[in-house]
Parts: structure tokens; sequence; C-alpha cells
């Protein structure tokens, strides 16, 4: 079973940590199994509209994709074939650092320099989907230059992940 913090913060005043509760959480025999951040390493993530996609000499499983994110035509290496003239993605930016810690830089790939990457639902954490990038289009009616948070109306949130035990049937449902 899994249970927002934040839900659980509009019927008990937590001043706690997510760690704190996790050990006070096992100590009263309600299991937490993991703690899921959610929003976490999005900061950074913009929308940004794809302008431009063209073939790189020698290369035939990369392409260059030019996007715009609010300031200027940026010039991003990227893999994903799912793409079009016109789709809104999510741009990880030179800086910004995903979930897990994968810091992005500005690299060279087949004699192109990228500035960012785009990202897939999964390399976000926001779902498995790793065929491809997250068009967003699909989903919201994006505005480009705008945080992928605020866009996708996502809240910094911690679920806990319980296992609830044949001890505790008063934790059966929530």
């Amino acid at each position: 079973m899994k249970i927002s913090l934040a839900w659980l913060r509009e019927f008990v005043e937590l001043t706690e940590s997510s760690d704190e509760l996790r050990v006070i959480l096992d100590d009263l025999g309600l299991v937490v199994e993991g703690v899921e951040h959610v929003g976490e390493g999005l900061e950074d993530v913009v929308v940004a509209r794809i302008d431009e996609i063209r073939a790189i000499e020698g290369a035939d499983r990369v392409r260059l994709v030019v996007v715009d994110a609010g300031h200027g035509p940026l010039e991003i290496v990227c893999g994903a074939m799912n793409i079009d003239l016109g789709d809104h993605v999510p741009l990880a930016p030179i800086g910004a650092v995903l979930p897990g810690g994968f810091e992005i830089a500005q690299r060279q790939m087949r004699g192109v320099t990228s500035n960012g990457m785009l990202c897939s639902a999964r390399e976000l954490g926001l779902g498995d989907d790793h065929r491809g990038l997250m068009v967003l289009d699909e989903i919201i009616d994006p505005v480009v230059g705008v945080g992928l948070m605020e866009a996708l109306s996502i809240t910094p949130d911690d679920l806990f992940d319980f296992t609830v035990e044949g001890n505790r049937p008063d934790a059966w449902s929530v």
C-alpha cells in the first residue's frame, strides 16, 4: 500500500523528516518497504519545443535536435526516434541533476556538442517508459520555458510503500 506524506499531513501534524517517520512507523508495526521521492531532481528541467531535427554524419543511432526552451536555440544530441518537429519535450539543461544524482554536462558526441539532455519518463522518475522521449503534447498543453514541475503540476512528495502484516488489521485500509 502506498501512502503520500503530503496526504498524511492533511490529517496529522507531522514535523518529522521522512527518515525519522519511517523509523517511527516501523516501530508501530507498519513495515515500510521503501520511500519514493516524487519530484526529486526535476527542479531544473524545463519544457522545450523541437524546432529542427538533423542527421549527424556517420551516426545512424543519434540525431542533432535543435530545441527552444525560451532562451534561443540549443543543440542536443539525441537517440530517441519518437519525436517530430513542434513536439514539446522535457529538457534537462547543463548543470541539472536528475533523479538518481545524474548530473547533466556539456558533451561531445560524434563531433557535435550536446548542450543538455532531452528526457524520457523513466529518466525523470515519472514512469517506466524508456522507449523514447516523454512527449508532453500528449498529456498537457505545454508552454516553452516553463518548469516541468509547474507544467505537470508536480509537488515534491514522499510516497511510503507499506506492507501491512496480519497483526495490524486496523491498517488494512486507508
